[in-house]
């Protein structure tokens, strides 16, 4: 129940927040961020909720699910584990451990990143569906124009510092928090990176089809989200695109 919940805010709680900046013509980016920082807020009042009802932080609760997740377990309601029998015990369980680690550190951030996507998505439709009618809104710019603030990199060392204090302090785990900064600046640059390809995809003429399929493959693998990282950094350190000022039109 309280995963739908979660689902049903991070869908619908951003929409009066993002219709708010279309209707006004404020950015688009900013109405993103805000309706995906408003999903944020509403699944952490999901969250003590849960904990004033149950006693029980969501994500212990999560860890207890995890915890009693076997290697047998994954065998007998799914079949395509089989092939893991060939495998040493000592061998399946640790990778078995690992991923349940993986899945714990990642849950913030994969809800942030979520949240953001999720956010991008309403705010294509939503503009899309009103333009129809005729109104006068605040549309997203073309992806390919997509652009972070130039002061994202400091802010970045910023905010890594911060955490850095913090994790001595003791007041929050090192491999949680790290984890998810790790997982989310590298979602942010990729997104840049991305723009970048569609933005030359763009000037060299690509169809469209092939530049989502090349997009597939970056994102689906872990050499292409290193490239679309470390593109989406140039990108921002040195402004790649505007030497090529006719794709943005």
């Amino acid at each position: 129940m309280y995963t739908l919940l979660i689902l049903v805010i991070m869908i619908f709680i951003p929409v009066p927040v993002m219709m708010k900046h279309m209707l006004t013509g404020r950015n688009a980016y900013r109405g993103i961020l805000e309706g995906s920082l408003s999903a944020i807020t509403g699944v952490t009042i999901v969250f003590l909720v849960f904990w004033s009802l149950t006693g029980a932080s969501f994500f212990e609760v999560m860890n207890t699910a995890l915890s009693q997740i076997s290697i047998e377990d994954m065998k007998q309601n799914n079949p395509y584990l089989m092939g893991m029998r060939g495998m040493e015990p000592d061998a399946m369980q640790l990778a078995l451990d690992n991923v349940k680690e993986i899945m714990k550190l990642a849950f913030p951030g994969t809800i942030i990143v979520f949240s953001l996507v999720t956010a991008y998505l309403n705010y294509a439709f939503l503009s899309w569906l009103i333009g129809k009618s005729g109104k006068k809104i605040s549309g997203l710019p073309p992806f390919r124009a997509f652009s972070l603030p130039k002061n994202i990199i400091i802010g970045s060392l910023i905010i890594y510092l911060l955490s850095y204090i913090t994790v001595k302090m003791g007041i929050i785990d090192k491999s949680l928090i790290m984890f998810n900064l790790e997982l989310l600046f590298t979602f942010i640059f990729s997104v840049q990176g991305l723009a970048v390809v569609f933005y030359f995809g763009f000037l060299k003429k690509v169809p469209k089809l092939i530049l989502l399929i090349l997009s597939g493959i970056f994102i689906s693998t872990w050499l292409g989200q290193t490239v679309l990282f470390l593109l989406g950094l140039t990108d921002v350190a040195l402004d790649i695109r505007k030497r090529f000022p006719r794709a943005t039109t």
